[in-house]
């Protein structure tokens, strides 16, 4: 919404419209054939939604790393975007999703809402206008001196907690207004009250770990496992890990040879055994593990 030299943010951009099933998989669609797509007037009848859940779309393309824009010369799909398009383009992977949820949890810049909620908000049976209250103080302290609307926080957590705080057991499994995000399972309500929740170890395999591993790694040949687990946008903060389980899922890319974790004396250091970047781990993921 606003920015200085050395911060930006981004609030409400979702029209406040959560993600909806079939929206992404229209929008890498749409963008493909057409980059001038979001450009002008004929959206509604390109992607037949209305004005707004336009702008929305365009917003939640740009949030989950999935599009750029070139100003006067439209959008493109990023690396990201043409790799889901080529092999999952129904998102019917949990991978997939895992994956639009790892760059959103991290997209400072345009979904500082999520950052914020995912890396510095500790949620255990709170009621929404408590969180609210932890959001906007966190999110007042890295705006260091921004202005900007109260109640676009509200309106954000209020998507962001649809966006993963329902199931399709809480509601009609064929209504299309339920997001696939709910599926991770990091956010449970029960009774109007919130809590961050471990996910399913079955719903997260150790490739999705890789592939963020390729950031926490990037320029470095290793890394601590604490940092690794624990830092800004570390495992347990954008998964939600127990140290118990992440340390099980480093100890599976040990033995696949990706990495080497060493805890021989007190070391605790996580090394790349071979090159790899978050692109070339989710490349070798859809060629070989689907």
């Amino acid at each position: 919404m606003a920015s200085n030299s050395k911060i930006k943010i981004k609030l409400q951009g979702h029209e406040k419209f959560a993600l909806r099933e079939g929206w992404l998989n229209k929008g890498l669609i749409m963008v493909k054939k057409n980059p001038a797509a979001f450009q002008g007037k004929e959206g509604p009848d390109i992607f037949g939604i209305g004005n707004n859940m336009v702008k929305s779309l365009r917003y939640w393309l740009k949030a989950f790393g999935l599009i750029e824009e070139t100003p006067g010369k439209g959008a493109n799909l990023t690396e990201m975007g043409e790799l889901i398009l080529q092999n999952d383009p129904y998102f019917e992977d949990i991978f997939t999703i895992w994956l639009l949820h790892s760059f959103i949890a991290k997209n400072k810049d345009e979904a500082t809402s999520w950052y914020i909620f995912f890396n510095k908000v500790g949620v255990q049976d709170l009621e929404k206008d408590q969180i609210e209250n932890i959001l906007l103080r966190e999110i007042t302290k890295y705006a260091s001196g921004i202005t900007f609307s109260d109640k676009s926080v509200g309106n954000d957590l209020d998507v962001l907690l649809n966006m993963y705080g329902k199931t399709k057991e809480q509601n009609d499994p064929e209504d299309k207004n339920n997001s696939p995000l709910a599926q991770l399972g990091l956010i449970k309500n029960v009774g109007g009250k919130y809590s961050k929740n471990h996910p399913n170890r079955k719903d997260l395999n150790e490739w999705i770990i890789l592939q963020e591993l390729a950031y926490l790694l990037d320029g470095k040949e290793s890394i601590s496992i604490d940092d690794a687990i624990n830092c800004e946008n570390g495992l347990e903060k954008i998964y939600q890990l127990s140290a118990v389980t992440a340390n099980e899922l480093l100890d599976r890319l040990d033995s696949l040879e990706y990495i080497r974790v060493n805890r021989t004396a007190g070391l605790d250091v996580i090394y790349k055994s071979k090159d790899f970047t978050a692109i070339s781990v989710v490349t070798e993921y859809y060629n070989k593990m689907r």
